[in-house]
């Protein structure tokens, strides 16, 4: 008798809005027509505490072959702390606002056919960056620019590419550059900037490509400088589908990296607005992650 593929499928049920079928109702389809699989799910409360909690209690119940997150970047990031340094994979069900983790890794729009690519089993192993060791991002965290965005996004309650618009224009407008110290280990350089990235990734939810040399399984990570910025620059970065002039942008390679602002600024990790900072560390921890991911993108 065939063995029973078993997965575990953490959903935000606040996610997928825009779409006429609530995320729960397609996995439940997708187990209903699917024999060899065998599906529990586990429904998030908005509790982070109560609902990490109650996944590590599955997890330590085992037998799973896979932990699918049904969400947007902060479900998938939260799936991820628990899986890390398990050999559990993580499948993607890209249901949020902003995907930009599931575009990455070429996960497809479709819920059909991200679901039906767990199926396919091909796993790859990717980097994620421990952040002042507590946190982990898995996909674009950074300081500045893009962190106010978030703040006033979240803070907004806007729906939809009009209000959106309505907070990217409020976010050029109370733009600042600021000074920045940045330490890798091998130079420490002071530079005046808009944004700084900690990228181990390479695209934002938008598609805009702030990391073109951006490779989830190097052991190494891209401290991202954004030194120059127009109206232009900012409408690209969220709404079009090419990278950011590499005039206006510096790139720093790092395992370890060590960043102060004299002046506290905004910090977001993965889409979630983490306050104001004037120090973040972070450290690269190599392949600490298993993804399913289209069969292109696999590798051991």
């Amino acid at each position: 008798m065939e063995k029973k593929l078993s997965l575990l499928f953490v959903i935000n049920p606040a996610s997928g809005a825009a779409r006429k079928v609530a995320p729960q109702e397609a996995v439940q389809r997708f187990l209903a027509h699917r024999s060899n699989v065998r599906g529990e799910l586990l429904l998030l409360t908005g509790n982070p505490t109560a609902d990490e909690a109650r996944l590590q209690q599955l997890l330590r119940e085992g037998g799973w072959d896979g932990v699918v997150a049904a969400g947007g970047d902060g479900t998938v990031k939260m799936v991820a702390t628990c899986l890390l340094n398990s050999d559990i994979p993580l499948g993607i069900l890209p249901a949020g606002s902003a995907n930009g983790m599931a575009r990455d890794l070429c996960i497809p729009e479709s819920w059909e056919a991200a679901l039906d690519l767990i199926l396919q089993a091909h796993v790859r192993k990717i980097d994620v960056i421990r952040i002042n060791g507590r946190e982990i991002s898995i996909h674009l965290s950074d300081i500045g620019l893009n962190a106010l965005l978030v703040k006033y996004f979240q803070r907004s309650g806007v729906r939809g590419m009009t209000g959106y618009a309505r907070v990217v224009l409020k976010t050029f407008w109370y733009r600042q550059r600021f000074a920045v110290e940045i330490d890798n280990g091998a130079d420490q350089v002071s530079r005046e900037a808009f944004m700084i990235v900690l990228a181990n990734a390479g695209k934002y939810g938008t598609g805009a490509c702030i990391n073109p040399v951006s490779d989830l399984s190097d052991g190494i990570f891209e401290v991202v400088l954004v030194k120059k910025i127009s109206l232009l620059e900012t409408l690209k970065m969220l709404f079009v589908r090419r990278p950011f002039n590499p005039h206006k942008t510096e790139i720093i390679r790092a395992r370890k990296v060590y960043i102060h602002t004299p002046k506290k600024a905004e910090f977001q990790i993965d889409g979630e607005y983490m306050g104001k900072v004037n120090e973040v560390t972070a450290e690269v921890v190599p392949r600490a992650l298993a993804v399913f991911v289209p069969s292109s993108g696999s590798q051991g």
